[in-house]
């Protein structure tokens, strides 16, 4: 009988120990619902923003960010770097390394991984993401960093970077540091091939534990880091969910934890649920109706600019804009989840935006009498205006399988059509439709830009089309050039926000493209996560400082 009751004692207990080792094992990880899988964990190439995501939180730059709502704008601060100070003239930086930094696999970091990095970020044969990036630098004729200029090294744990500008700040040393004794026996035109591609050592929280294609991305914490610590959640898993619908799902059941991108339609189902947390950010992602600013035919033919004959004229690319209930857009495909956006300094740039420049408002009489001013009639009596035989009408061109951009795309058909031109909306593939737009072979099209942080506008609205290919509409203002290059002079920040409003007046006075809205971001996570920063820095950063209830 006592046997008996032992035994079951023993059951009891085991089967508790169990129940809690099960429990806890579920509470040290978090899975995130990703819609793709992944190419690359290598810093050097990863280009969309879940490698970002993952690969930041393997590899570590010598400075990390945190977001200043207040000031909206970035602050920056030491991370690998025990401390950073600049020189008088700002044209100089001098680096101490912290003393405990590691990668993964046991090695110290020094000054010859720093140096290494930036000698291969900017090598013309490893065609890094970064590449051509680095104009503050000291560079070589083919732009690469030219070392014996731009770097001095004291010793194994410091060393002083000089650049050619005192428009230098610390972005110009944030790039992921890289092992230069895993690459450096490697070819460097191997690199984008290497297997350290998909076998990362880095210095970051959490390392590679397992990745199983077109199924999940698991990372384990990385013990050795200087980040490291007990309360930290032991696996990340960025689980591969294609289907939106089915991501939605899994997150209500609890099979994820966690996704962004929400569509704002899905908002209010989501904040019914008991266990999850909504988070709206206001965007630094636009929506935009690109016009063709110039002869798109004969610039890709001769590199000549001219005018485009429909939508060369600042005036009617004003009555355009005018034409356009973009509010209506708004109000019904995103449930009021983005603001009018009236240039290309988003809103969350507080000292930056010029908050006295108003939306141009929807009005179609207006607009069409602006059009009659400038020639455009209808005088056959078809319903579309003409001027000198030509008829106002064009294609706009939209990425296919993109929801948002066909609605988009429908409303401006139907809104210009009430005053007289005719739309012919054409869906392409989306590498067909990007190439296209690049290239600048299209007149009008549907796109978006997110803006980078720091805030950047040159390679978009700068007139040197040969060398700012993102200028895809061709738009030229030389008050605006110099402006921007003024940017490049160092000024302090209240200079900067001066310039930035100059900048974004004298745009909006052109009208280079019709600026529609500015998307807000929605993510939905468990309740369980704590200490999330979801900020427009991202929404999976600084995971080291997530918490599990």
């Amino acid at each position: 009988m006592k046997i008996k009751n032992y035994l079951s004692i023993i059951i009891l207990i085991f089967l508790l120990f169990f129940s809690c080792s099960k429990n806890t094992e579920r509470k040290k990880r978090v899975v995130i619902g990703i819609p793709a899988d992944i190419e690359t964990l290598n810093p050097l190439y990863t280009m969309n923003i879940n490698e970002g995501r993952i690969s930041e939180l393997i590899y570590l730059g010598l400075v990390g960010h945190k977001w200043d709502e207040n000031e909206g704008n970035v602050s920056s601060y030491p991370l690998i770097a025990k401390t950073l100070k600049w020189n008088t003239k700002h044209n100089a930086l001098e680096v101490k390394l912290k003393d405990d930094v590691v990668w993964s696999d046991g090695e110290k970091l020094t000054t010859e991984d720093v140096v290494f990095s930036f000698d291969v970020y900017s090598d013309p044969e490893v065609q890094s993401r970064f590449f051509d990036m680095f104009d503050n630098y000291y560079l070589k004729s083919d732009k690469q960093i030219d070392l014996e200029k731009s770097f001095e090294v004291i010793s194994k744990d410091s060393l002083i970077i000089h650049f050619r500008t005192s428009a230098a700040n610390l972005f110009d040393v944030d790039m992921p540091l890289l092992p230069k004794h895993k690459f450096e026996g490697l070819k460097r035109s191997e690199y984008n091939t290497s297997q350290l591609n998909f076998q990362p050592v880095g210095t970051g929280p959490y390392k590679l534990k397992n990745w199983l294609r077109n199924e999940k991305i698991v990372l384990e914490k990385n013990k050795s880091s200087f980040l490291a610590n007990k309360e930290m959640i032991d696996n990340l898993i960025f689980k591969v969910v294609p289907d939106y619908n089915s991501r939605l799902i899994q997150l209500k059941k609890g099979d994820i934890d966690f996704t962004d991108d929400v569509r704002p339609e899905d908002l209010v189902d989501l904040k019914k649920s008991e266990n999850l947390e909504t988070v709206i950010i206001k965007g630094r992602t636009y929506d935009y109706i690109g016009w063709s600013n110039i002869d798109q035919k004969l610039w890709n033919d001769k590199k000549i600019v001219r005018p485009h004959k429909l939508f060369g004229n600042p005036v009617i690319r004003k009555a355009l804009t005018m034409a356009i209930d973009r509010k209506l857009i708004i109000d019904e495909f995103l449930n009021g989840a983005a603001d009018l956006a009236v240039g290309p300094v988003s809103p969350i740039f507080k000292n930056f935006i010029d908050s006295e420049i108003k939306p141009l408002p929807y009005n179609p009489v207006k607009a069409k009498e602006i059009l009659n001013g400038e020639g455009w009639k209808d005088t056959n009596g078809n319903g579309t205006l003409d001027k000198n035989g030509n008829e106002f009408e064009f294609v706009l061109n939209i990425p296919g399988n993109n929801p948002r951009r066909k609605y988009s795309a429908n409303i401006i058909k139907e809104n210009l059509k009430q005053i007289g031109i005719d739309v012919t909306v054409q869906p392409q593939e989306p590498n067909i439709f990007f190439n296209n737009m690049f290239g600048k072979k299209l007149e009008a099209w549907i796109a978006g830009w997110v803006v980078p942080i720091p805030i950047d506008l040159k390679p978009y609205w700068h007139s040197d089309l040969e060398k700012y290919f993102a200028n895809c509409s061709g738009y030229q203002n030389k008050k605006v050039d110099e402006l921007l290059e003024k940017l490049e002079t160092g000024p302090d920040e209240k200079t900067q926000a001066s310039i930035y409003k100059q900048i974004q007046r004298l745009i909006h006075k052109d009208q280079p493209v019709t600026f529609l809205f500015w998307i807000n971001n929605i993510t939905a996570y468990n309740k369980k996560i704590k200490n999330i920063a979801i900020d427009p820095l991202g929404s999976v950063q600084r995971c080291w400082e997530w918490r599990l209830d």
